[in-house]
This record gives C-alpha cells, structure tokens and sequence, in this order.
C-alpha cells in the first residue's frame, strides 16, 4: 500500500526538511510526490542543471522509509525559455496570449518547447532512473484542467492541416466528410484550413470543430508520449502514470491512459460544487478513474484542507479527511496522496491548505490522517487490486460529449447531466457500476447504458446486437444514432444505426425548455414520472411500450420502449426522466437484466455503500456523509474490519464515520 503526500521541499529551508520526513515517518506517510513544478529550480539558466537539492531531499526522506514519485516538471517552463521561444505560449480561439505567471501556459505542438522537454526529462531519467527512492514517474500534471489543452497559434494551425491530411488523405474526402458546400466553405488544399478560432456569429462547421476537439485531445497524447518514450528507454524499470482529473473532458482520457502504466486522479471533494458537496461528484470521478484502464488507480492528489486560489472553499470538519480516504479506497484506489504536506506561505495556492498549517506545527487534520494511515496500512494490503465487482457498466464518450458541446440542442442541458442521472440511480440504488469506452469490450456485464450517443461509431451497433442477442442488456436514450461519427446527420429514419436493435421507428421529436416536462404513465395509468429535457414521437416496430407519455399532443404514445433481441433486451428512453421517472424505468431495467444490488447493509440516503470484491472475496464500505450518526442494518453477522469486531442487526455509524465489512 501507498500512503504519502505531495512535498514541495523547494519551499522550504533545507534545515526544515529532516523534520519534515521524521513528521510524515511519524504518521505513517511511506510515499511523496516530488519536482513536478521545479523547473526552474533544476534548471535556473539554461544547461546549468542543480540537482544536488533533489538529492538531498531524496536521501532525508528515505532515511526516514519514504519513497518518491518523481514528476517531470514540464507543466510550468522557466521565463528563460518563454523568453528565448515566445510562440510556445498559447493562444486563446481570440488570438490573446495565455502569458507568463501561471502554469500550463505551453502549446502542445511547439517544436522549441519539445527540445526544451526532451533534455530535462532526459537528464532527469539518467541521474534517478535507477535511484533507489524513486518508484515511479508522473508526466507533467493535470492536462486538461482550467482550459488548458485547446490552443489557437500558428503551430497548432499546422499541426491541425497535417492531422488532417494524415486521417483524410485527399482535400475532396475531407469537403465530403465536413459539407464543405454549405456557406460555400469548399477547400481547395489543406494548407487553407484555419483553426476554428472566435467569429462575431461563433457557429463554425460541426465536423470542423469535433475534429479539432480530437485532434487537441491527440496533441495532448502526443505530448505526453513524448515524455514517456524517453522514461521507458532511460528508466525502464519504474512505472509511470499521470494525475487525470476524473470527469474533465477537455482529452479522452481512454487514449491518455493506453500506455501508462496506472491511472492517476486528483481528487478535491469540497471543490466539486462547493456550495452543496455531493458524495456523488466525487464517487463518479473515482469510478471513472478506475475505468480509463478497467483497473485500480492512485490518488496522485487528495484533499486534506481547505483548497483556495483567492476564494477559499470549505474546510474540512473532523472526520471528512478520513471519510473522503475511505471513499477513494471503496472506489478503487490502491494508492492515497494528499495534497500537500505544508500549507505554502507564498505564491498562487497560499490559501491551498495542506496536512500540516502555515505554521508548520502539525495538529488536527495531520493527525487525522495518521489514524487513518494506521488503519489503511492494515487493511489495504487485503484488499489490493481488488475491483468494484461491477455488472453494470455505462458508456462514457469523449466525441459525443464533444457533439453535444459543439451543439447542445437544448436549452440548460448538457451530456454530462444525462451521464450523472444514470450514474445516481446506481449510486442511490447500491449497484456497483463500471465506466467504460465504446472501445471496450460489453461482456461480462448484465447491463450497459449508452447515455446521449447521439453519433454511431461504426461497429457499435453491431456489437451491441450481439451482445444482446447472447442475453445483454442495453440502455439507449434521446438523440442515440441521429449522426453519423463524422458529426454529420445521418438520412436513415431515427434512430439510425439503432432501429434494427431497438426495434422502433421515430417520427417526430422536440425540445423541452428549462421547467417544461411532460407526464410519463405505467400501462395502468399510474403516473411514473416527468420526461424533460426532449420528447421522441415513437412508433414501435417490434417493440414494446413499458411507459407512456401522458399528455400533450403524443399522449398516449410510447415514451420508453422495450425490444426483445435473443435472449436480451434493448431499451430505449425517448425523454429525459426526472428522479422519480428515472428511478422507476431503471428499476424495471435493472430487475430485468438480474442485477443485484449490495444487499449485506442496508443503510439511509447519507450513508453510501460500496464494493470492492474479486477472487472469491468482497468487502463492503459503509460511508456516512452526514455530520449526524446514522442507523444501518446488517443482514447478518459481519466483521468490522477497522475495529476488529463482529457487528450484527442494527449498527449506529457516527457522523463521518466508516465501516468496512468482510
């Protein structure tokens, strides 16, 4: 097991740091994260290289037992080198520089900055590519975050024709795949294609713009890989990963994830709408995390205090720290690191708190966190590598998410709203759920949910079929198979790609704006909910209606829709469901595909319940975000791992408190 925090050694005088490591040996603390925004510190003129500061860091830490992930401390480049290369920095789609002072300020396609790259990750991989502390590598940090990857300059305008003309081939494949005949935008050589940058009427060619959002997603990758090539050649033998940001989406993080060695994620409960904390939000991006290589992953970031730029968001009440901890671990992770260990007296991230307070001196959240590393280092080495155990498994698509970015189509409505309302009925339900690609393969689970996948990617639909057919379960909602994946519409009748699967034909459609819905009812009347969001005018073919709307001028026409396929079934949801429609159409889903859900505890709304399980074990977690105790019910007698003790009937868990049962 990994337990640590990020440290900033550079921060501090180099008398501080021998205290420092004996702190963290005292509280149990076996791992940091180190150098990824030292730049200028390794390198203050350009080839003067000083390591000898990473060295001693190194070797105080590790007389203390405390190992180090190694950052390439590409994410924030020197003046010097913005100095020397002023076309590195990037540009906004207005043409306005994104300038000196913060960080991530580079282009990805910046051949000056790639030289730049190259050497400090070379000589960094020679001198601790077999250093003893040293036990992975993290590539620069958190691509993708704060807007920060799609870049409008010059470089990129030419890195985008060659991307082009690499993936179309020919001019007139390209005119064909985007309609250039329309507003007389037909392209004579790739040479003339500019990026989509801001127009007073900022409505650009939808397949332009999902190709650009593809193509700075694989500018990310690209650069990425650039990094890691150099590891792999010169440290083959330590792994490396990346700190994603779960449910960002600026990069696919399916395609950043393919050649690392684990996943990473940053997690800040409180940050993720601060102004009401959901469990939720943060739940979700831990099982995304574990997704994007269907294996347990590292928390590379985790919170310990309050974060803060200039506004500062909530703290942290006793027990939070711990709670947030077991719910990363419940989630599948194998690795915990908090951010950071000394709250910074200076700089952008002052009022970005850490473990330990401006002062240094430690009190009650690095005491908090030594009682749970204590815990941990007990329990994890039984649990690690251990999944969710999941049959259950929703789709995420980076591209049609992007679709749905590029033209939303309706008003206050967005494809990770519809992703979330799939993912809170499992959440509230107690089933485990997956995120997994379209790439990836449907088997070994009951039920797969297609949330929003408005464009087909070829094949989909015939796996699907077949995945049906062997006794699966699909979930299709509004807008499945209305493009084609170039981002064109698709002439076949709706749902395109889908009807043969789904069994239905629709002949009208519309949008619900923001407070509108419409009465869905059961066959005897009974009402089941409120569509929103959109409404399909549905004819079944060889369908069957399971819900109808209830009013306006459908009324009476099929709403949702069952297809029986082999021994499986495909449903399709022609409306947004609001909580009450949602919960009622996904538990007939759910019953009908045999998922089950985690049946050991029962336990009220506050209290999440989560699974880790695999080679005959399973453990269940037993989570309280309420700041009041709870009541839970246990179906049997079960071990209480954290106390040691056998616990049955009804349990009383405290506020913020966590059981975990095996």
């Amino acid at each position: 097991m990994k337990f640590g925090v990020c440290y900033y050694p550079e921060h501090w005088p180099e008398e501080r740091w021998p205290l420092d490591a004996k702190l963290m040996r005292e509280a149990g603390i076996t791992i940091v994260r180190i150098g990824e925004f030292a730049w200028s510190k390794l390198e203050r003129r350009p080839g003067e290289y000083t390591f000898e500061w990473l060295d001693k860091s190194l070797s105080i830490l590790a007389a203390e037992g405390i190992q180090a992930v190694l950052g390439t401390p590409t994410a924030t480049p020197p003046k010097w080198i913005m100095d020397r290369h002023p076309d590195i920095y990037m540009r906004d789609n207005k043409g306005v520089v994104r300038g000196f002072g913060h960080r991530r300020h580079y282009c990805y396609n910046n051949p000056h900055y790639h030289v730049h790259v190259q050497s400090i990750v070379t000589r960094m991989a020679e001198r601790y590519g077999d250093h003893n502390s040293v036990v992975a590598w993290q590539i620069d940090n958190e691509f993708g975050c704060t807007d920060t990857t799609r870049c409008y300059c010059d470089n990129c305008r030419t890195a985008f024709q060659q991307w082009l003309e690499d993936k179309y081939g020919d001019i007139d494949n390209l005119n064909g795949q985007w309609g250039t005949v329309f507003w007389s935008q037909i392209y004579n050589a790739f040479s003339e294609i500019e990026l989509p940058a801001y127009t007073v009427f900022p409505l650009h060619n939808p397949g332009m713009e999902l190709d650009f959002r593809r193509f700075s997603s694989d500018s990310a990758v690209k650069f990425q890989k650039l990094q890691l090539d150099i590891l792999r050649s010169v440290a083959p033998n330590q792994p490396i990963t990346h700190n994603m940001m779960g449910m960002f989406n600026e990069i696919n993080d399916f395609d950043l994830s393919g050649e690392l060695d684990f996943a990473s994620l940053d997690s800040y409960p409180n940050l993720m709408f601060a102004d009401k904390p959901d469990p939720r939000n943060a739940a979700l991006a831990l099982d995304a995390t574990r997704g994007f290589k269907q294996s347990n992953f590292w928390v590379m970031e985790h919170q310990s205090g309050p974060p803060g730029g200039n506004l500062l968001f909530p703290t942290p009440k006793p027990g939070e720290l711990r709670k947030w901890t077991y719910q990363s671990v419940a989630h599948g992770a194998d690795a915990i690191l908090y951010f950071r260990w000394r709250t910074c007296l200076f700089g952008a991230e002052q009022f970005w708190h850490g473990l330990l307070p401006h002062d240094g001196i430690p009190g009650r959240r690095y005491e908090e966190a030594a009682r749970t590393g204590e815990e941990l280092h007990k329990l994890l080495p039984q649990m690690e590598g251990l999944g969710s155990g999941a049959e259950a498994a929703i789709i995420r698509s980076y591209e049609n998410e992007w679709t749905m970015e590029i033209q939303p189509q309706t008003y206050e409505h967005r494809y990770d709203r519809q992703f979330m309302a799939y993912y809170r009925y499992f959440y509230d339900s107690r089933i485990p759920v997956d995120i997994i690609s379209d790439d990836h393969s449907f088997d070994g689970y009951k039920l797969v949910v297609l949330p929003h996948y408005m464009m087909a990617k070829p094949g989909v639909a015939e796996r699907l079929e077949r995945y049906a057919a062997t006794g699966g379960t699909v979930v299709l909602d509004i807008r499945a198979g209305t493009k084609l994946w170039n981002n064109q519409m698709d002439d076949a009748t709706l749902p395109g790609a889908f009807r043969e699967l789904l069994g239905i034909r629709i002949t009208d459609y519309g949008t619900l704006r923001t407070g509108e819905t419409r009465r869905i009812a059961a066959a005897d009347g009974e009402p089941v909910g409120h569509g929103t969001i959109w409404y399909d005018v549905i004819a079944c073919e060889k369908a069957e209606a399971i819900a109808w709307y209830a009013e306006d001028y459908m009324s009476g026409t099929p709403a949702v829709t069952r297809n029986a396929v082999g021994t499986g079934n495909a449903y399709y949801f022609g409306t947004g469901a609001d909580p009450a429609c949602m919960r009622s159409l996904m538990s007939q889903v759910c019953e009908s595909a045999g998922l089950c859900p985690i049946t050991e505890v029962t336990a009220p709304e506050e209290v999440e319940l989560a699974r880790r399980a695999g080679s005959g074990q399973r453990f269940i977690f037993a989570i309280n975000h309420a700041g009041e105790e709870r009541s839970i019910q246990l179906a049997g007698p079960l071990k209480e791992m954290v106390s040691d003790r056998v616990m049955e009937g009804t349990a009383v868990i405290p506020a913020y408190g966590v059981y975990v049962f095996a």
